[in-house]
């Protein structure tokens, strides 16, 4: 009798099957799943926009710079090429040292063929009558009116230009840079005229609105409309929360 009843207790016990994996109890359905990854993506996608315009304004902000960065750095020490239309040259004082002569505050005012003014400043230019292709100029200014009321201008504390190449070489921190946008600084850049190429194989930092390039090296390509940075190259893009408040307007 007992043997009986145990054999009948073991009979009633359900036997698990084998090979099956029971799922969790609180496991979220297949739908519930979908969802959670479509929310995930779609919260995405807004921010993945934000930023693809972000770096579609740094873009055209380093094109941009492409053309007028060369073509700035050409008005202003292309002076003795007589590329546009007449000028007023005055001149502060002018002295002969030995082979030298010294041009004191040297400053051209004209207009260019789409009839905006221009202006170059200098502290001092000096021409040397042994090297009659070489001109020198310290404390060099130029300004170009643009579009809207605005303007771009180039500073460098030493130029040499030689006409016999048709080569610039600026030193001693080069700033170019408009009223709202575009700021760009090297420590020393060479303009090539007959190719239309600016390049500086300094540290070069660009800033314009929406970010900034920081890199060894640049080149500017006016027939290209190119602009290249190497070595080292850093870019920011700012969020429309941490972009600085003043921004480039307050650069020195």
């Amino acid at each position: 009798m007992t043997d009986g009843g145990a054999a009948d207790a073991s009979a009633a016990t359900p036997t698990k099957p084998q090979g099956r994996r029971a799922e969790p109890p609180h496991a979220p359905a297949g739908r519930d799943r979908l969802a959670g990854l479509t929310a995930t993506r779609e919260s995405a996608f807004p921010e993945a926009l934000r930023h693809t315009a972000r770096v579609a304004r740094l873009r055209r902000g380093i094109l941009w710079g492409a053309g007028g960065t060369v073509a700035l750095v050409g008005l202003g020490l292309l002076i003795s090429s007589l590329r546009f239309l007449p000028v007023d040259l005055n001149l502060a004082r002018v002295a002969l040292k030995g082979t030298r002569i010294v041009i004191e505050s040297p400053k051209l005012v004209g207009y260019r063929k789409d009839g905006r003014p221009y202006e170059v400043r200098a502290r001092v230019g000096v021409q040397d009558i042994a090297r009659p292709d070489v001109f020198e100029l310290e404390g060099l200014d130029v300004r170009v009116e643009t579009k809207g009321a605005s303007a771009v201008t180039l500073t460098a504390p030493k130029g040499l230009y030689n006409t016999k190449i048709d080569r610039a070489d600026m030193s001693g921190g080069v700033v170019i840079r408009d009223d709202k946008n575009f700021d760009l600084r090297m420590a020393a850049a060479v303009m090539d005229f007959k190719a239309s190429v600016m390049t500086s194989d300094q540290t070069a930092t660009l800033k314009i609105d929406g970010g900034e390039v920081v890199a060894d090296r640049v080149e500017f390509s006016q027939k290209e409309r190119r602009a290249t940075f190497s070595g080292n190259v850093r870019s920011v893009l700012y969020g429309e929360s941490d972009a600085p408040d003043e921004g480039l307007r307050t650069a020195k």
